[in-house]
Parts: C-alpha cells; sequence; structure tokens
C-alpha cells in the first residue's frame, strides 16, 4: 500500500479489512441507496428500444431508478433576410415536440412506472435550448454553432410546462403579445393600404407593386409568429442567456436542471446543400458553462467521454467555492450520466451510474436526493466500485454526501470506506481533494490501496466562521468514482 502525505496536520489511517455490520455511534440518519440510470432515450427520439424494455433490462441489471430525458426537440432553422420565417429552411429528427408525442410520452412513462413495483421511473427531457448561426457568405458556409449544449429538466411531469421551456423553435421562446405586437402588424397593412390606394398619386404601377408586394411579405413572416418577438433569436449570439432563462424556467416549474456532457465536444462534417452551400455543426467543450450558470442543480460529472471539470482546482471546485462565499445560493451536485441509446458495450443500462441516498423508496424520495447532493456517480458496470461509507464526523454530529456539518473547534475526520459490487480485491487510487473559503483547493492525500480499502483521515485545523468541503475521485483498472462533497462549518 502506498501512502502519500499531502497536507499539513493531517493523519491517515488505512485498512485493507472492512467489517461488516459494524454501527457508527456518530452515523446520520440511516438512508437506502437506490441505484440510478440517469438520460434515458427511448423510441420516442434517438433511442433503439421502447420504455417497457428498457425497464425489463433495468431490473435485470439491479437497477432502482430510471430517469428517461427524451429529446424534446430536434430541429435546426435557418431563415433568409428579410423574411426569416416565410423564407426557412429546417432539418428535425424524431422528438417529442417534432411528432407531437409529449402527451403520450409522459403517459407511457406513468404507466410503465405502475406495471414495474421494483422501478421508480421519473420523467424528463433533454433540451438544446439555443444554437447560433455563422455564415460565410462568400465561402458559401453556414455553421450551426452550440447545437450540441445540452441540458436535463426532471421531474416536471406536465406536458404544458415542459412545452413552456424556452427553446429555440419551441412556443416557450416567444414573448407575450404587447403593443409592439400591434405594430408589427399595423405597419405592413399601412404599407399596404398606401399601395394599393394613397400611393396612386405618387407613384406608378410598378413602384406600387412593389411596395405592396413587399408589405405582404412581411404580413404573412409576421403573422407565421402571431406577430410575436423571441426571446432570443438564433442569428445573434446571446451568450449565456438562453440557457438561464431555460434553467430558471425548469426551476419555476418545480423540476430539477442538470448540464449533460459539458465536455461532449461535436462537430459534424460539412454536408453540401443542393451543391450550392455546405452546412456543418460545431460544438466545443463547454465545461465553463457550469461557473456561466447559476440556480442548476448539477451536471454529468461521470459520461461516456473525458472529462475535466471535476479535477482538482477546476470547473466545478470553482462553482463549490462559489457557493462557500455565498456567491451562490446552493451547491452544484455531481451526476453518473449513461445517455443510453441502446443495449451495447460501454453504453448498457448499468455501466454508469448514480447511487443515491433517499429517504424513502419513491418518487419524492429520488427527486430530494438528487435535489439535496446525497449521491455519487460510478462508472464500471459489473465491475463498478461502490461507497460503502461516505461521511464526516465532527464533535458536533456527522454528515453524508451533500450535507453539512459544524466542528465545535475540535478534530474532525473524514471517514471512507470503498469496495467493489462484485466484491472482488482490486486496486485503487483514492484522492480526497479539499476547498476553502479562500479559493484553495488542495488534494490532501492520495491512497493506493486494494479493495475493500477503509481510510480515515483526521484534520484539526478550520478557522472560525470559516467553512470548507471534501470530495472524494477514486479510480481502478475497471472502474471510476466521483463523490459529492461534505461540507465543515467552523465554530463562530
Amino acid at each position: 500500500m502506498l501512502l502519500r502525505v499531502l497536507f499539513p496536520f493531517v493523519l491517515w489511517v488505512t485498512s485493507a479489512a472492512v467489517v461488516d455490520g459494524q454501527t457508527d455511534p456518530h452515523s446520520p440518519p440511516n438512508y437506502l441507496p437506490l441505484r440510478a440510470a440517469i438520460h434515458i432515450h427511448t423510441t420516442y427520439s434517438t433511442g433503439d428500444e421502447s420504455l417497457r424494455d428498457i425497464a425489463e433490462q433495468a431490473r435485470e441489471r439491479g437497477i432502482d431508478v430510471l430517469v428517461v430525458t427524451d429529446d424534446d426537440l430536434l430541429r435546426v432553422s435557418f431563415g433568409l433576410p428579410p423574411w426569416r420565417r416565410l423564407l426557412r429552411m429546417s432539418e428535425s429528427r424524431r422528438s417529442l415536440l417534432v411528432d407531437d408525442t409529449l402527451e403520450a410520452y409522459l403517459d407511457e412513462v406513468r404507466r410503465v412506472d405502475a406495471s414495474f413495483e421494483d422501478l421508480i421511473i421519473l420523467d424528463g427531457v433533454e433540451s438544446a435550448p439555443y444554437y447560433t448561426w455563422d455564415v460565410d457568405w462568400a465561402a458559401r458556409r453556414w455553421t450551426v454553432r452550440g447545437w450540441n449544449k445540452h441540458l436535463l429538466a426532471i421531474g416536471l411531469d406536465d406536458a404544458a410546462a415542459y412545452r413552456a421551456l424556452p427553446i429555440l423553435g419551441g412556443e416557450g421562446i416567444w414573448l407575450q403579445q404587447d403593443g409592439q405586437s400591434i405594430l408589427r402588424m399595423l405597419w405592413p397593412v399601412l404599407g399596404l393600404f398606401y399601395a394599393v390606394w394613397l400611393g396612386r398619386l405618387l407613384h406608378g404601377t410598378l413602384v406600387r407593386l412593389l411596395i405592396g408586394a413587399s408589405c405582404l411579405l412581411f404580413l404573412v413572416d409576421g403573422a407565421l409568429s402571431d406577430f410575436r418577438t423571441p426571446r432570443f433569436d438564433p442569428y445573434v449570439d446571446a451568450g449565456m442567456r438562453p440557457y438561464q432563462a431555460w434553467i430558471d424556467a425548469v426551476a419555476a416549474a418545480g423540476g430539477l436542471a442538470f448540464w449533460a456532457h459539458p465536455e461532449g465536444a461535436s462537430t459534424i462534417p460539412p454536408r453540401s446543400v443542393a451543391g450550392v452551400a455546405q452546412v456543418l455543426s460545431d460544438t466545443p467543450r463547454h465545461a465553463g458553462d457550469l461557473v456561466g450558470t447559476r440556480r442548476y442543480s448539477g451536471f454529468a460529472a461521470l459520461y461516456g467521454d473525458h472529462i475535466t471539470a471535476t479535477e482538482p482546482g477546476r470547473e466545478w471546485d470553482r462553482t463549490l467555492i462559489d457557493y462557500l462565499r455565498g456567491d451562490r445560493a446552493r451547491p452544484v451536485w455531481g451526476t453518473g450520466e449513461i445517455d443510453y441509446q441502446r443495449n451495447e458495450p460501454g453504453g448498457r443500462i448499468h455501466d454508469i451510474q448514480t447511487v443515491l441516498f433517499v429517504e424513502e423508496r419513491s418518487r419524492r424520495g429520488v427527486l430530494e436526493a438528487l435535489a439535496r447532493g446525497r449521491a455519487y456517480a460510478v462508472r464500471g458496470g459489473d465491475e463498478a466500485l461502490q461507497l460503502k461509507r461516505w461521511m464526516v464526523i465532527t464533535d458536533a454530529g456527522a454528515a453524508v454526501s451533500g450535507q453539512m456539518v459544524s466542528t465545535a473547534g475540535g478534530p474532525w475526520t473524514i471517514s471512507t470506506v470503498v469496495d467493489k459490487v462484485n466484491g472482488a480485491a482490486e486496486a485503487v487510487d483514492l484522492r480526497l481533494v479539499r476547498g476553502d473559503m479562500e479559493g484553495r483547493v488542495d488534494v490532501v492525500a492520495v491512497i493506493s490501496g486494494v479493495t475493500p480499502l477503509q481510510v480515515e483521515h483526521i484534520e484539526t485545523r478550520l478557522e472560525r466562521g470559516s467553512r470548507c468541503y471534501y470530495r472524494l475521485l477514486v479510480r481502478s483498472r475497471t472502474s471510476m468514482l466521483t463523490s459529492n462533497p461534505i461540507f465543515v462549518r467552523g465554530a463562530g
């Protein structure tokens, strides 16, 4: 076993023996662990399998919770100015709003949930709220940017609420009709009146025809949107505002919002359009959006791609430090997202999980654990690691993932037990990350050992009134595990 001490006033005690069934006198209330597969696609959007078939697989693989997030709208549109709605080209794929199956989809989620007593199935959608067009007219190249910036809305359980989310191409993108709507309708009507009647005294027939035709086109173009104004449009880059508006709408509807695959770069090669133009899609990695947005619940801390946002000092720690300083109302939590499309190696229903610690085995219990961060993310399928214990014990109490515990000034212990779900012995590397209000982020210790691995980490120093947090990063040859943070508050 390799032991390295990387922080002053730290004592590590490690053991390769774990005694099952022991009761810790400082333990917080008992929680029930549930294994959740989050980010599921069915035949309602891009998936290849029905929800019932997926539920059967989940049951066989020991999954307790399915969070189904079919795509709400897969459509990209470009309109030629000045009549962008009238002269519009679109491409769409199977999705809930394209096929008008949102109500049927929610009914299916409820129906399958009711028929599987040993499964909890939650409703959700995956949204691409916004994209922008970058047009190079000289090169005849159209690039849609940001199309792969996706978020998950979970638990709204209401078709009207999902339809009202502000996404390009959806009903929620439009502002309510107002006085400006009347003006947008009135001026082309007045123009038509001028071309047909008043203009006879000033202009010839050809000029009046041009004026009348232009006003008629503007009138039809405006009518296609009921003369409403969009909150955002894809022709002027609105930055992060569309994503924040979407997050705020989910929160207002009582749901949970999560950033999906924040480092999942997407580049689609150019495609020829009628041999006269090229269209391509480009979305760079966007982990910085975790810092640039507020009031969302969490993000995919583990998924099928490489991720660096969870590394010490990177974007996740920056959001957690913001929380410690009071710049965020709540912490950002990490989840595991499978992005399930079909049963295939690396993408099986249990290959990436979020293990939740719930107060009750119910929809309410699952949503509450997701909202409060009582969870960890793990990748590895049948070879996955698991946290048998992850808690902080102080002289004033104890806390688990997502919780805060105070210390009256005495030393406190970070207690961890890492094992394998199949009970096998495997070499693991464990890093304990600590962040504080001053902006310091340190890997306070690194442990290499063999599962089952028990670690007791003791710390003794925290300034009065200060706060810090701890989180785990664990890796083995076959699995990765990322915990949610536990917070410690100093006396005073």
